[in-house]
């Protein structure tokens, strides 16, 4: 086979295409920065010329970008309730955080990506994280307000109640994430004990009557 037959071979859809481009994109990051990223190595990883690498994404910020994007739209997905009607408020609790450390588990790289200290790169990186992580705070507040009487508690206090459950979160699992690979402990124990801490502070709220 010579190696125009084998580049033909290899030829994929421009979508299927843009998604091998934006997983070696990702994992490059990852490992080593946005800084250290070299657009070089992006497209050998990807196995694309550099020619075809520019054409889908015009430079490393757009990359970034896009990756930030998808990223977050799959956490909001995995987040939103299947069927919130039909959940008590105990089973939403489980459903959520499960959810939650599931994403991490299968999209880890995407959410170090969202937690890295060096994308302080240009303002658009800045304004979609913050997007991104607001977007996780409404989810959580529309879902705590929904369980909650809102003539006792205030919209403002029930936003400050899941900011505060975010973090929890968040927290447990960058520390799940940085040391797992020395701590003999399954991230479903974190998870059951996530769950349990964040029912025992909704059980002090007032529920909403039903």
């Amino acid at each position: 086979m010579t190696n125009n037959e084998a580049r033909r071979k290899k030829r994929l859809p421009a979508s299927e295409r843009k998604k091998v481009i934006l997983d070696a994109a990702l994992s490059t990051f990852v490992e080593f920065g946005y800084h250290g990223a070299l657009m070089d190595t992006i497209a050998e990883r990807a196995e694309v010329t550099k020619p075809i690498l520019y054409r889908h994404f015009p430079s490393k910020l757009d990359l970034l970008l896009a990756i930030l994007d998808q990223t977050g739209e799959e956490l909001r997905d995995a987040l939103l309730l299947p069927n919130p009607d039909e959940m008590d408020w105990h089973t939403s609790i489980r459903h959520s955080i499960k959810a939650y450390f599931g994403f991490v588990a299968n999209s880890e790289n995407g959410f170090r990506l969202i937690y890295a200290t060096d994308l302080n790169v240009d303002r658009r990186v800045i304004e979609r994280i913050t997007e991104i992580r607001n977007g996780i705070i409404d989810i959580v507040a529309n879902l705590v307000g929904s369980y909650t009487n809102g003539t006792i508690v205030s919209a403002q206090e029930i936003r400050i109640l899941a900011i505060l459950l975010v973090g929890m979160v968040e927290s447990t699992v960058v520390h799940w994430l940085n040391n797992k690979d020395v701590e003999d402990i399954p991230y479903g124990i974190y998870e059951d004990n996530l769950i349990r801490a964040t029912a025992s502070i909704l059980s002090r709220i007032p529920p909403r009557s039903r």
